[in-house]
């Protein structure tokens, strides 16, 4: 894959993860770890989340999943495939405004193999309070959160 295809390849991953987020999200967030399965196949184990207004409070949760996000991400792993083989762990911050960072590890994953430190899941069993450290405990009002329509625009 070339960078231009590589960068909407990631597109295309923003904004289905965007349409399967909750009405009013914030952030979502994605940690996907790749692992070939029997037949070269790409295996993911995710975690999806979102900081959610629920207009007196922020929420907070699991992002529903469909096939097509995950076929998005399996392709995306098989397409950047280079010198060091393909990313093994993929980490996807998404703002309410379409505004997005993404991060990608070569390292052995660790959730897959059973190992639950702070980076493979204790970060994410953190990450609301970790928001409502930042943000407070209640939303700031209309356009504090983003799009709250479900779509990414990046």
């Amino acid at each position: 894959m070339q960078a231009t295809e590589q960068q909407a390849a990631v597109e295309a991953v923003v904004r289905r993860f965007a349409e399967v987020a909750p009405l009013g999200w914030a952030r979502l967030v994605g940690n996907w770890e790749a692992t070939p399965g029997p037949s070269g196949e790409t295996n993911l184990n995710y975690v999806t989340l979102a900081v959610v207004d629920g207009g007196d409070r922020w929420q907070f949760g699991q992002v529903g999943y469909d096939e097509q996000l995950y076929d998005l991400v399996a392709d995306l792993n098989e397409g950047m495939a280079d010198s060091r083989g393909r990313w093994t762990v993929l980490d996807l911050e998404v703002e309410g405004d379409g505004a997005y960072r993404t991060g990608f590890g070569y390292e052995e994953p660790k959730r897959s193999n059973g190992i639950h430190d702070e980076e493979s899941m204790g970060r994410f069993e953190n990450y609301f309070q970790t928001w409502i450290d930042e943000h407070g405990t209640v939303p700031r009002g209309p356009g504090s959160t983003g799009s709250g329509e479900g779509e990414a625009r990046p």
